[in-house]
Parts: structure tokens; C-alpha cells; sequence
């Protein structure tokens, strides 16, 4: 059994206003483009991993002291942690899914730390029978990376619902480019 608790929302806001709040985008971040590149990999790592329910790919790219907080608010702390929460969704014996994760949005905010933002369907359903819908989630993570030993880490990540009536993923776009 994992354990979690629940987050105020009062912490969600500090936590925004820390990430958010913060100056601007860091524009010239020596091996800014490999650093976005290496990012965006990870996430399409992650999609294969959660399609395959591999919880070991998936989690191999997150830091030993990482925070998950999941879309009902409920914070898992380390990786031990964190893994039980993914083992629970992908070993759950009662419904299936499939996964969908949209392009990513890298946000480099310095040469050792990055914000990454995705959006990630999950459709649940019976097991062995995909047109036995139970639930259909949708919604946008935000992964907070720092590079660790040459190496880039998750090291917090938010899952957030959006509404469900979006029939599909659109894929990120930045206004301004």
C-alpha cells in the first residue's frame, strides 16, 4: 500500500508562483537545443513506457528524491513511492488502459533545470476489451527537470484533469514564435 496525502491547495499556488512567478526563459543556455531535444525524447520514452506498462523504463528517468502529486492532489514522495503509485496503475488487474501523451513544451530555465509541460489522455477500460470504456481521462502534466550528473532527471512532476469534453489532444503551440 502506497502512502500519500492530500495537497492544499494553498501549496499548489506557492508551488505555481515558485515555477511561474520566476524571470523569464532562459534564451541563451549553452546546449539549449540538445537540452530540448534530450527532454522531448524523454517524454516519448515515457508514452512508449506507459503503453508497454514498464514502470522501471518509465521510472528510470526520475530522481531518487522525486515528488509526483497526482490529479486529485494526493503527493507521492521518492521514488519508491512514486514507483508504487505507477505500479499501481499499470499491474491493476480490475481495468486496462491506453495512453496517449501530446508533444511536449520544453521550457529551459537554466542550464541545469527545465520545465516541461504535455498534455495525456488515459483511456480506461475492461480488461481485454477496449470498447468497454470505464473512464476517459484527459489532461497536461508538468515535469519539473534538473540535470544531475550530466544527466536530466524529473524531479517533480503535476498531473492536472482538464475538461473531458476535448474529443482529442491538440498539440501545444506557442504563441509569440
Amino acid at each position: 500500500m502506497f502512502v500519500f496525502r492530500r495537497m492544499s491547495g494553498g501549496v499548489v499556488i506557492a508551488i505555481m508562483m515558485a515555477f511561474f512567478g520566476s524571470p523569464g526563459l532562459a534564451e541563451d543556455v549553452p546546449g539549449q537545443d540538445s537540452d530540448i531535444a534530450a527532454l522531448e525524447q524523454m517524454i516519448h520514452d515515457r508514452e512508449t513506457a506507459m503503453i508497454d506498462h514498464d514502470v522501471e523504463a518509465a521510472l528510470s528517468q526520475f530522481a531518487e528524491d522525486a515528488t509526483w502529486v497526482n490529479s486529485q492532489g494526493y503527493y507521492f514522495v521518492g521514488i519508491d513511492s512514486v514507483r508504487e503509485f505507477h505500479r499501481y496503475l499499470a499491474q491493476n488487474t480490475e481495468r486496462d488502459y491506453e495512453y496517449i501523451a501530446g508533444e511536449p513544451l520544453v521550457r529551459l530555465l537554466d542550464e541545469t533545470n527545465a520545465v516541461v509541460y504535455y498534455g495525456w489522455r488515459m483511456i480506461w477500460h475492461e480488461p481485454g476489451n477496449r470498447d468497454n470504456v470505464i473512464t476517459d481521462e484527459i489532461g497536461i502534466m508538468t515535469l519539473t527537470a534538473q540535470q544531475r550528473n550530466g544527466e536530466w532527471k524529473w524531479v517533480a512532476v503535476t498531473v492536472q484533469h482538464t475538461p473531458y469534453f476535448y474529443e482529442e489532444i491538440e498539440p501545444i503551440t506557442q504563441i509569440g514564435d
